[in-house]
């Protein structure tokens, strides 16, 4: 039997009124940890470097620690590496996922107990 009524949302985290963490941005820093490249990271999630560039610039100056750094030039050619903490964040967030989707399971359960 098909929900008549069903509960959305999407787990955001803020800080200071702005985004510091959703699905998007960990994506992109789990494909820079895989790629070593921001612009490899960015054309899978089809969006631009410069997009890309923004939420990498706007994570870092909102966390206490960076969670991406560009490494310049060298015999490999440089590249970007998500920090220790970056690997924490992303851990913490996808815990947080789990627990968010577990409450809007919990949500839509108790819709069949309301009389609208």
């Amino acid at each position: 039997m098909t929900r008549p009524f069903y509960v959305t949302g999407s787990l955001e985290i803020y800080k200071n009124g702005e985004c510091f963490l959703d699905s998007r941005r960990i994506a992109l820093l789990k494909l820079v940890k895989e790629t070593g490249s921001i612009n490899s990271a960015s054309k899978q999630l089809k969006m631009s470097y410069q997009q890309a560039w923004h939420y990498i610039k706007s994570m870092n100056e909102l966390s206490p620690l960076p969670v991406i750094v560009k490494q310049r030039g060298g015999s490999n050619g440089g590249g970007t590496i998500v920090t220790r903490y970056g690997e924490h964040v992303i851990s913490e967030f996808e815990a947080l996922a789990v627990k968010h989707a577990i409450f809007k399971n919990e949500l839509e359960e108790s819709l069949w107990l309301c009389k609208f």
